[in-house]
């Protein structure tokens, strides 16, 4: 089974957001990073939202709480290294937001 398009993608910015310190990029290519993360997250925050409560996996209900926080809360703190952390932490939920869709997928396939 292939990963869809749209989790391809979040895959590679996940890898971008997760990096080492040292391979942080720039504070325009962290704000940069950021929006591609929010625009991707949402989708797929959209997908699991609209996704029947009885295939949600455990842990669905709060992966979607966390990322409504995240996006309205915004950067914890000022300066390059509060939006680096604020753009990791956004990467940790679309993690969990795409594992809860595999999830969802599987359950409806059976």
């Amino acid at each position: 089974m292939s990963m869809p398009q749209d989790h391809v993608e979040a895959a590679a910015l996940i890898a971008r957001a997760i990096a080492p310190y040292g391979e942080r990029p720039g504070p325009e290519g962290v704000a940069a990073l950021t929006d591609d993360l929010i625009t991707c997250g949402q989708k797929l925050h959209d997908a699991l939202s609209g996704t029947p409560s009885r295939l949600r996996p455990a842990g669905a209900f709060e992966a979607l709480a966390e990322w409504e926080y995240f996006t309205a809360v915004g950067p914890l703190g000022s300066g390059p290294h509060a939006d680096w952390n604020h753009a990791r932490g956004l990467a940790r939920i679309i993690r969990q937001l795409m594992r809860a869709l595999e999830h969802a997928a599987e359950a409806s396939a059976s």
